[in-house]
């Protein structure tokens, strides 16, 4: 992995044990970021954490942050770090919005 900071944001989330963690590299048609990434919690609290520890990541490593978004009882918490849009999400809300069918047309990279 190339980018220093997707590899970062992939730590972060590995180390707080997301799981299902892919990537989709959207920087070709979409101007506001390059990479979505997305990855499956068991509970809201566990989003909430993984949300909060990827702010840290940001914040120690000189990434910008434009928001966060997401509340004790929700099944998604979305982190905006400008290129990269990260979506936390449980199962169930992860089958219900069904992303990666949405950008399936661009590259999808398993990660775990």
């Amino acid at each position: 992995m190339e980018d220093k900071k997707l590899q970062i944001l992939i730590e972060t989330i590995l180390d707080k044990k997301g799981e299902d963690l892919i990537y989709i590299d959207v920087s070709q048609n979409n101007p506001l970021a390059r990479f979505f990434i997305i990855t499956t919690v068991t509970s809201n609290r566990h989003a909430l954490a993984i949300g909060q520890a990827l702010k840290e990541a940001c914040e120690i490593n000189d990434i910008p942050i434009r928001n966060v978004e997401g509340k004790s009882s929700s099944e998604w918490v979305l982190v905006d770090a400008n290129d990269y849009i990260i979506h936390i999400f449980t199962k169930e809300a992860r089958i219900h919005y069904g992303l990666e069918k949405l950008w399936a047309n661009y590259p999808i990279m398993k990660v775990n």
